[in-house]
């Protein structure tokens, strides 16, 4: 009867905590494994357009990736949840002065000062701050898409549709075959700060996607 009378509390504290729990969770979970093909972007709680207001997003970039010289108007709180990212600041892109951040690394932006990274590896990485979370290129690049060449002076506002670009921006164009240290495959984009540095995306036969940089870069 003790026996019967034990096991009975024991499952009601069982229900209980599992309710409190139940109850106390949070109202949304984001996996590591929401970015898909070209998704790269994820908003992890509040909204970081709103200004002075809360936010978490996650920024997904490919191995091989420069995110090149940008400003931000708040300050920017950065910390690795996967693979090796690096950190440089200025308004030019200088591999020299960039510092690894291997995951649980934290790195603070100040608002208006001008960054870059680069993705050692596929990579992912969690900001916070206040909003409103905009980026603006400090030199507007030019993006090769199946869709033409397109003008971007922000990472928030889709490019424009050019006819005229530097040309010495791309001379590789989509499809053609290519290889760099990650591996060889098809072009399928490319991006070019004029004056810095052009890199193309690359895609494997089996999917993976990486960037290399034109001069690591090669042709049959």
């Amino acid at each position: 009867m003790g026996k019967s009378i034990l096991g009975l509390l024991s499952f009601m504290a069982l229900t209980a905590v599992a309710a409190w729990t139940q109850e106390h969770m949070p109202s949304h979970v984001v996996p590591m494994s929401t970015f898909t093909r070209d998704h790269r972007f994820v908003t992890v709680s509040g909204d970081p357009t709103k200004p002075g207001e809360l936010y978490v997003i996650r920024i997904h970039s490919e191995a091989g990736y420069v995110i090149m010289p940008h400003t931000h108007p708040e300050d920017e709180h950065i910390t690795v949840l996967k693979g090796t990212w690096e950190l440089g600041m200025g308004d030019r892109y200088n591999p020299h002065t960039l510092e690894p951040m291997e995951v649980g690394g934290y790195g603070l932006v100040s608002k208006r000062m001008a960054h870059f990274a680069f993705s050692k590896t596929d990579a992912i990485v969690q900001v916070h701050g206040i909003g409103p979370f905009t980026t603006t290129w400090a030199t507007p690049n030019y993006e090769l898409t199946d869709k033409g060449v397109l003008l971007s002076t922000s990472a928030n506002l889709p490019g424009t549709p050019t006819s005229t670009f530097p040309p010495e921006c791309f001379p590789l164009k989509l499809g053609a075959h290519a290889r760099g240290s990650l591996g060889e495959g098809v072009i399928v984009g490319a991006q070019c700060t004029p004056g810095q540095l052009t890199q193309y995306r690359i895609e494997k036969a089996n999917g993976e996607l990486f960037w290399i940089q034109q001069p690591a870069l090669t042709t049959p």
